[in-house]
């Protein structure tokens, strides 16, 4: 048998990291799930080419300690990304898949600049020091915008927190602290890379459904349905 071509040279593996995204998306019951959900085959196209980019930044994200595990792992990175994707509003997917098709376009990791972003609570003087130039602040349009995101979510996390408590427990910390980041701020820091129009839009649509329906709540019932069902890729 020949050699792996992931295992020659670094198209390679990035290609072999492709397709593993690729035959997770296949796999039965993972399609199943996503109907289920109500995503379909053009909504599946469109988070599979979403998750797809969003995995290959993560993968070429450098870590001051060097590699991470999690980054040659590419079955709960499928999870937890697919279950935020499918628990909140399905028509952000392709907004937010167009938000990525432009910055590779442009040159930029939108996954890098959200860990960046994080820095600004788990580590300010490193934020200060290394991205706040880099990355500037939001306009007080885009600011105020990304406020109203985390007041709607707010609410929705302690509930999520209540309902579902052993769930959260697994999930980020309620408060971001040196080297750890909560789960909004996390949240947050991905959204802000995001143009205003997306911004925007996310608000409107969490306006619209948040009295219908829990996202955050609804991403940790799927993130574990989701991993049950790749399990025979584990």
């Amino acid at each position: 048998m020949g050699q792996c071509e992931c295992n020659n040279n670094s198209y390679g593996r990035r290609l072999c990291r492709r397709r593993g995204i690729e035959t997770l998306f296949s796999l039965p019951n993972v399609v199943s799930l996503m109907g289920e959900c109500g995503l379909d085959d053009q909504g599946r196209s469109f988070l599979e080419r979403l998750v797809t980019l969003e995995w290959e930044q993560f993968d070429s994200v450098l870590n001051a300690g060097g590699r991470a595990s999690c980054q040659d792992d590419p079955r709960p990175f499928f999870a937890y990304r697919c279950a935020q994707y499918l628990a909140f509003p399905h028509q952000m997917i392709p907004r937010i898949l167009g938000e990525f098709e432009q910055a590779e376009s442009e040159g930029r990791n939108l996954v890098e600049e959200k860990y960046a972003r994080m820095m600004a609570v788990t580590d300010p003087s490193g934020y200060q020091r290394d991205w706040a130039a880099r990355l500037g602040a939001p306009s007080p349009v885009k600011a105020q915008a990304l406020d109203d995101v985390r007041k709607l979510l707010s609410p929705a996390l302690e509930e999520a927190a209540s309902e579902l408590p052993e769930s959260h427990r697994h999930a980020r910390p309620d408060a971001s602290a040196d080297g750890r980041v909560s789960s909004l701020d996390y949240f947050m820091a991905e959204v802000a890379t995001y143009s205003l129009g997306t911004v925007f839009a996310l608000r409107d649509v969490l306006r619209a459904e948040l009295c219908n329906q829990n996202p955050i709540a609804l991403s940790y019932v799927l993130s574990a349905r989701i991993l049950k069902s790749t399990e025979a890729k584990a």
